[in-house]
């Protein structure tokens, strides 16, 4: 295991945050092509491409993630387990599927991966996975030079536009830029 890549397991919030400005192509090369995804958050994807009106997000998904990961019949089990417990009542039967199905398979098949996330309750049951989020990446992306501060910005713009609240040491367009730049 310690040989292997690090890979980096997408949930559906990040992707959807890189996607808005078209800079999903952008996490290839920022996380070294080592990205994955499950079946579940694919289908997620397609769901939301539909819900939020974002055309063509599983095809730039597809584009960087290639085939899903599809959890073995033995790990079904543990997947409706733990989307159960992160459920709250009402949720809807499909909500947090993707996550726990990313947890799992990671943790049964002990890969050396990172949780890609902006979903901090995800983030919580994820524990001891490290998790990443979309600042974080955008902050890595600025610094390797792979997006612009225009880009940068545009994500930001997107984000708050779909009724998004980033993190509070970025709450304006200000601060964004302060630390961005």
């Amino acid at each position: 295991m310690t040989d292997a890549p690090l890979l980096f397991f997408h949930d559906t919030s990040v992707l959807v945050n890189f996607h808005r400005p078209g800079l999903i192509p952008v996490l290839g090369p920022l996380l070294r092509e080592n990205v994955r995804w499950t079946g579940s958050i694919r289908a997620e994807c397609a769901r939301k491409e539909q819900q939020l009106e974002l055309p063509a997000l599983v095809d730039a998904a597809d584009r960087l993630l290639g085939e899903p990961l599809l959890p073995e019949p033995s790990e079904h089990l543990s997947i409706r387990q733990l989307r159960r417990q992160m459920a709250s009542p009402g949720d809807h039967p499909q909500q947090h599927l993707g996550e726990a199905e990313s947890i799992t398979l990671i943790q049964k098949r002990r890969l050396r991966a990172v949780f890609v996330t902006d979903d901090r309750a995800a983030m919580s049951w994820a524990k001891p996975i490290d998790c990443v989020g979309t600042w974080r990446l955008l902050r890595l992306a600025r610094r390797r030079g792979l997006v612009t501060m225009e880009e940068a910005k545009a994500l930001w713009q997107e984000f708050v536009g779909a009724g998004g609240t980033p993190p509070s040491t970025i709450r304006t367009l200000s601060q964004f830029v302060a630390t961005y730049e």
